[in-house]
């Protein structure tokens, strides 16, 4: 399985999250090592990793993408599914120097929902600034809200600029600084022709800046349109524990153990 993450798709966000400078664009993107079975899981659980410290939520807009390559590069990305799911990442690592060390450690690293939705065409038309993301981290039985309601807006890149921009992206980033080059990862994976694609995640609210997630917390993580749904209905649904997952809403909820 071929499943990348896109580092600094929100302003702000890696400012904030990892003391790095930003552009106008993402900064980079990393390949998830996905070679131990279910590392992506849409169950009821998330495992807390073995080693480091300072453990974030990252709630995102998740594409599935068709892939064609051309004399060894991509040469097209077209998106044909969209869901969420928790880029959940490791802040302090002892050792590691890139940033794909501290994304996946192994079953179970990374949530991702099983409900997607179907993408005739990734256009402001189909998705504007109606459709939102949100999450909360339960702890203790109350709910917190860790990043607030964004829309799809508000990433610096998406639609066909994002496709156009990974693309350009996966063949020309180079190893270095926290970085990898992605193409001899994609070799050695046999040029998979489905790319699951982690797009960015949104910056934190105060208490999401001041806690990081801990063992027994529930992570929840929804994106509804906001014609159909309100912010307190997504809040009431998962205080309820009734999630929802239909054209209008996705949802999931997963507990770190």
């Amino acid at each position: 399985m071929l499943c990348i993450g896109i580092i600094g798709n929100f302003s702000g966000h890696l400012n904030a999250a990892e003391n790095v400078a930003e552009s106008d664009m993402p900064n980079g993107i990393f390949v998830i090592n996905c070679e131990e079975e279910q590392t992506l899981t849409s169950g009821a659980q998330l495992n807390y990793p073995l080693s480091g410290e300072m453990v974030d939520i990252e709630p995102e807009f998740v594409l599935r993408c068709k892939v064609t390559y051309e004399e060894g590069k991509v040469s097209s990305l077209m998106a044909t599914q969209m869901s969420i799911g928790n880029d959940m990442t490791i802040r302090q690592l002892e050792g590691s120097d890139k940033i794909s060390q501290r994304k996946s450690w192994g079953c179970q690293s990374k949530g991702i929902n099983q409900h997607w939705w179907s993408v005739s065409r990734l256009s402001p038309i189909n998705y504007d600034e109606n459709i939102k993301l949100i999450s909360y981290i339960e702890r203790d039985g109350q709910l917190h809200l860790a990043t607030p309601e964004v829309s799809c807006t508000e990433l610096k890149v998406f639609y066909c600029y994002l496709m156009a921009w990974m693309v350009e992206r996966i063949n020309t980033q180079h190893d270095e600084g926290m970085y990898q080059a992605i193409l001899p990862q994609i070799a050695k994976l046999g040029y998979p022709q489905e790319l699951v694609l982690y797009t960015g995640a949104p910056n934190y609210t105060q208490w999401g800046e001041d806690n990081f997630v801990q063992k027994g917390d529930v992570i929840h993580i929804a994106a509804y349109s906001a014609v159909e749904f309100s912010q307190h209905a997504i809040e009431d649904m998962f205080a309820n524990n009734q999630l929802k997952n239909n054209e209008s809403v996705l949802s999931l909820s997963q507990k770190v153990v």
